[in-house]
Parts: structure tokens; C-alpha cells; sequence
């Protein structure tokens, strides 16, 4: 009398179980890491751009 039938409510809520605390631990690691990629990345750029900028010279005809 204890088996669980496809239409029963006990296998509805036994079929999927999570570990909430190891899915909320790991979506906060990705935040961590794509928020320090996301940081390295316009560091980066604002880092290599940021350094002497060649002067173009223009001629009187360009003008």
C-alpha cells in the first residue's frame, strides 16, 4: 500500500528534490567570477587604449 503511483501527489513532490543551499552557492560563485571577468575586461581595455595616442598630422590639403 506504500508504492507510489504515477497519479499520486507523494510522486509529484519526491521526483524532483533540490539542495537549495548548494544551488544558491553556486550561482553566487558564477556571479563572483563573471563579475570579475566583466571587471578585467574594461580594465583591460581602458588600460591598453588609455596609453599614448598617436597624433596624426594632417596637410593643408585634407582641410
Amino acid at each position: 500500500m506504500d508504492r507510489l503511483y504515477f497519479g499520486s501527489p507523494k510522486a509529484d513532490e519526491d521526483r524532483f528534490s533540490y539542495d537549495y543551499d548548494t544551488v544558491r552557492n553556486g550561482g553566487l560563485i558564477f556571479a563572483g567570477l563573471a563579475f570579475i571577468v566583466g571587471l578585467i575586461i574594461i580594465l583591460g581595455k581602458k588600460l591598453r587604449c588609455g596609453g599614448k595616442k598617436k597624433h596624426r598630422q594632417i596637410d593643408e590639403d585634407e582641410l
